[in-house]
C-alpha cells in the first residue's frame, strides 16, 4: 500500500499529527478545568511532567530510530507528550490558537507544494536556518533566567525559521523519492520527525507572535 518514500513519510506524519492533536485537546480540557478551579499547582505539575517525558522519549527515539517496532511506539509516545504540552499553549493563547492553527496548516501545505513541485533547490537554506535556530535557542534559554524584551521579534524569527525548515525538509524528501535505497520506513520516520517538529514549532511561534499575552 505504501510503496514510495513519500507515502511512507506522510502516513507516519499524519498519524503523528493526529495523536498530537488528540492529546492537545485532552490536555486543554484538563487544564481548563483546573484553571476554573484555580488549581495552578496541578497545571504546573502535569505540564512539567509532560515536558520531561517528551524530552526523555525524544532522546531515546534518536538512538533507536532504526529499531522497529520500538521506534514507532516511541514516536507515538513522543507526539502524545508533545501534544499534551501544547494544551498549555491553547489555554494561554486561546485568543489566537485557531488562527495560528489555520495559518500553520496553510503554510505547511504551500511549502510542501513549492518545495516538492516547483523544481527549485532549497538546499542552500540549511546552514542559514541552522545558525538562526541556534540564536533562537540561546535567546529562549536566556529568557528562562532573565526577563528581556523582544519576544514578538523572536516569535517572528521563529515563524521564518520553521517555514524555511519546511521548505528545506520537503525539498530533501522530494530529492530522495526516486532513490531506491532511501525508500524504507527508517528514512520515512526520520523525515516525519523533522517535518513534525517544523510544524509544531511553527504553530507555537505563530501563537506567540499573534497573541496579546507575553
Amino acid at each position: 500500500m505504501f510503496e514510495t518514500l513519500m507515502s511512507k513519510t506522510f502516513i507516519i506524519l499524519t498519524a503523528s499529527l493526529t495523536v498530537a492533536w488528540l492529546a492537545c485537546m485532552f490536555a486543554a480540557r484538563l487544564f481548563n478545568r483546573a484553571l476554573q478551579m484555580q488549581d495552578y499547582p496541578a497545571i504546573k505539575k502535569y505540564s512539567l511532567f509532560a515536558i520531561i517525558i517528551n524530552i526523555i522519549v525524544f532522546l531515546v527515539l534518536m538512538f533507536v530510530r532504526t529499531a522497529f517496532p520500538l521506534n514507532m511506539i516511541l514516536m507515538v509516545l513522543f507526539t502524545a507528550s508533545s501534544g499534551f504540552t501544547l494544551g498549555v499553549y491553547f489555554i494561554a493563547h486561546n485568543d489566537t490558537a485557531q488562527k495560528a492553527l489555520s495559518l500553520t496548516v496553510l503554510t505547511a501545505f504551500l511549502t510542501g507544494l513549492i518545495a516538492m513541485y516547483s523544481g527549485l533547490d532549497f538546499e542552500w537554506l540549511g546552514k542559514f536556518l541552522f545558525i538562526a535556530l541556534i540564536i533562537l535557542v540561546i535567546y529562549s534559554l536566556i529568557r528562562i533566567f532573565v526577563r528581556i524584551r523582544g519576544q514578538k521579534f523572536m516569535a517572528g524569527l521563529g515563524v521564518l525559521i520553521f517555514t524555511g525548515y519546511l521548505l528545506f525538509d520537503f525539498n530533501r524528501l522530494a530529492k530522495l523519492k526516486a532513490v531506491a535505497d532511501a525508500n524504507n520506513w527508517d528514512t520515512a520516520l526520520n523525515f516525519a520527525i523533522s517535518i513534525y517538529l517544523d510544524i509544531i514549532n511553527l504553530f507555537i511561534s505563530l501563537m506567540n507572535l499573534m497573541s496579546s499575552n507575553n
